[in-house]
Order: C-alpha cells, then sequence, then structure tokens
C-alpha cells in the first residue's frame, strides 16, 4: 500500500517498456504545427467508435513495476483495462470495466463499483495520450477508478513546450517524436514526456518519461503495440460480473 500511495501522490505515473530505445535527434526540434499529431491523435481516440491496444508497462528506480494487459474502449463509454504484473514486490491483477451505465474494478480485495462517469472516454483518452496508463493502473491495484474523468482532463493534464521532429524506427516503422514538459494539477514540469507515433497511422508506438522527484528523476515509460482503431468490438468484452 505504501508503494501504491508514493506512485499516485508523487506522479500520476506515466509507464515505461522494457529500456525505451533512446531516442535519436537528426537535428533541432522545431515547434509543431499548430494542430499537432498529439492534438490529432487525442481527438481521435476520444471521437472514435472504437479503439483497443495492448500495452506493456514497466519502472524501475525507486519504485518497479511491470504490467502487461490491454486497453479496449466501445461506443457509449464502455470500456475494458485489464492489466497483469507486479507493483514493488507484490503481484497485481489490476481491471477496469465499464457497461456503459456502471463500473467497476480494482484488485483482489479491493474492489469499487460505481455510476459510470459521463466523461470516462475523454478522460481514458487524454491521460493515454498525454501521460500513459501505469497512473491508473496504479490507482485501480488500490481499489480506486482511473483518475481525471470529470469532463476537466485537458486541465489536470497540461501539454507545456511541444515539439515535433523526426523519430527512430520501431519495430519497423518509421515514427514521430514528440516531447513535451507535463504540468500535473499546476505542479510545473512534473515530467518530461517522449512519445514515439507511428508516421503512417499515426497511432502510438513507444513513451519514455523522466518524472521528477525531490530526491531525483526516475525512467517510466510504455510500449503499445496492435493498435486498432473504429475496429468492431463484441458486447460481451464489456459486461460487468454480477
Amino acid at each position: 500500500m505504501a508503494i501504491v500511495r508514493t506512485l499516485l501522490v508523487v506522479f500520476a505515473l506515466a509507464a515505461c517498456s522494457p529500456p525505451p530505445p533512446t531516442p535519436t535527434t537528426p537535428g533541432p526540434p522545431v515547434p509543431p504545427a499548430p494542430s499537432s499529431a498529439l492534438d490529432a491523435l487525442e481527438q481521435r481516440l476520444t471521437s472514435a467508435r472504437t479503439f483497443r491496444l495492448h500495452a506493456r508497462l514497466a519502472s524501475g528506480g525507486r519504485i518497479e513495476s511491470h504490467f502487461d494487459g490491454a486497453l479496449v474502449a466501445g461506443p457509449d463509454r464502455r470500456m475494458r483495462l485489464t492489466m497483469q504484473g507486479a507493483l514493488g514486490n507484490k503481484d497485481v491483477d489490476a481491471t477496469f470495466l465499464c457497461d456503459g451505465s456502471r463500473m467497476g474494478g480494482g484488485a483482489r480485495g479491493k474492489p469499487f463499483v460505481m455510476d459510470a462517469a459521463p466523461a470516462l472516454r475523454e478522460g481514458i483518452a487524454v491521460t493515454l495520450v498525454r501521460m500513459g496508463l501505469l497512473h491508473d493502473v496504479a490507482r485501480l491495484s488500490s481499489g480506486l477508478p482511473p483518475d481525471y474523468l470529470d469532463g476537466k482532463s485537458r486541465e489536470h493534464l497540461r501539454v507545456v513546450g511541444l515539439t515535433q521532429r523526426p523519430g527512430p524506427e520501431v519495430r519497423g516503422a518509421p515514427t514521430v517524436e514528440l516531447s513535451w514538459a507535463l504540468t500535473v494539477d499546476g505542479k510545473d514540469h512534473a515530467a518530461d514526456e517522449t512519445l514515439l507515433l507511428d508516421q503512417r497511422t499515426g497511432l502510438p508506438l513507444k513513451r519514455r518519461v523522466v518524472v521528477h522527484f525531490a530526491e531525483g528523476d526516475m525512467d517510466v515509460g510504455e510500449e503499445y503495440e496492435e493498435m486498432s482503431v473504429d475496429e468492431p468490438e463484441d458486447d460481451a468484452t464489456f459486461l460487468l460480473a454480477p
């Protein structure tokens, strides 16, 4: 529980895959166009009928963690997030389900069920794009629902100094590298974010984050695979257990 509280208090953690590649710097960063690739991704995931991805998360340093699982978003606020792994030295299965009217989840011995948040899709999409998944996985492991579902996710998580440049190849795909400082609930420069998007699809492939602690920085990040948008999803995917 102390480990979970540290994750939640210090920073809404973003995540890390097995060590992400060091981004290349083929040239000086340039300011993105007014409508950036980050904006386009955020709008696409917020408005899409469905999207899904497989994710691998890990963190190291003060708090070690690793998770593997999937996020599936359906129509009408339907959502499913399932992650298996470990936080600190404790194995964790973190789950979140929403059938459109009720949402529930948590971890073993720490369940919750409540009415679905009206801004559920927006909150999940914006958090995924601007911060990553590990913060919400940490909350679920403590029996709490995902964060920033109040319709103000863009105010909670502010992107500062966004730059865009060509990125390194990831799994054979050319990428666009986006970098920015993240302000979390008014805390300036809580983290430095780097997100690699598939240049062909505009979808995320890999994220690296440097979180700024008073005691020093911590590297975290995420890796995304098998991402699809607007593909059919079975309604049974989003059923809450009785």
